[in-house]
């Protein structure tokens, strides 16, 4: 009698499933999940030309390019700090936040307003760090970010003051915009049709527009530009837009 040989059942299940150990391992064991990106790993998100500019300009004239542009004081060929000396580090450190996520192509223009930065720094410490203190390069900057700049920014629509128009003897006239202060000829680049403004008062300014020769009407607090001062005078309660002190008369005005 022949005997039957053993089969364990185990084997005979895999002879009649076909699968392996290792097979049915494979099929039960779900695929790992391929992890997130951490935020860290995340590619920073480079902030639109208008959103840096807004960031600079800030509300009504106190934005943090107002506050670089009031600690320095430029004028008759010499130059000072006019600021607080303890308002500078903390200035900085937000102008280089800012800078630090500005769109590339305002990069080169915020790279070198934090550099200037320095010498402004160097120039509220001590007397001696004027030697560090470049105004050629600090007016050139702040003049190409303002040209930017000035577009994103409206000022308060109110009336001019009564009888304006009239108070300040030869005024308004046209002058051209190589003629006024760097901070109205860089506000104001962008918008001339012909390199020319309407001085509405001392230190005071529209851009001209020569389908536009009625000079009366260019009394707009909006669109005008100047001494902070004086556009309080002419323009009672219209804000602290498009305006710094120190705003002189430029060379071709009475």
């Amino acid at each position: 009698m022949r005997k039957t040989a053993a089969v364990p059942v185990l084997a005979l299940l895999l002879l009649i499933t076909g699968c392996t150990n290792a097979e049915s391992e494979a099929v039960a064991s779900p695929v790992p999940a391929s992890p997130s990106a951490s935020p860290s790993s995340a590619t920073a998100v480079e902030a639109t030309e208008e959103q840096t500019c807004s960031a600079l300009l800030g509300n009504d004239g106190k934005g943090p390019l107002y506050q670089a542009i009031s600690l320095v004081r430029i004028g008759d060929g010499t130059f000072g700090f006019a600021g607080s000396p303890d308002a500078v580090g903390p200035l900085d450190e937000t102008l280089r936040g800012i800078a630090a996520d500005a769109p590339s192509a305002m990069a080169p223009q915020l790279k070198e307003l934090t550099q200037a930065m320095g010498g402004v720094i160097a120039l509220a410490e001590k007397p001696s760090g004027a030697a560090t203190f470049d105004p050629y390069a600090w007016t050139g900057t702040i003049g190409e970010i303002l040209s930017v700049c000035a577009r994103y920014e409206a000022g308060v629509a109110v009336p001019p003051a009564d009888g304006i128009s009239t108070a300040y003897p030869g005024y308004p006239l046209v002058v051209d915009a190589a003629s006024v202060e760097y901070r109205v000829a860089a506000w104001f680049s962008s918008r001339l049709k012909d390199g020319r403004l309407v001085a509405l008062a001392p230190g005071l300014y529209g851009a001209y527009d020569p389908d536009v020769p009625d000079l009366s009407g260019y009394y707009v607090s909006p669109a005008v530009a100047g001494d902070s001062a004086m556009k309080q005078t002419v323009f009672p309660g219209s804000g602290g837009t498009a305006s710094w002190s120190g705003v002189r008369p430029g060379t071709q005005e009475p």
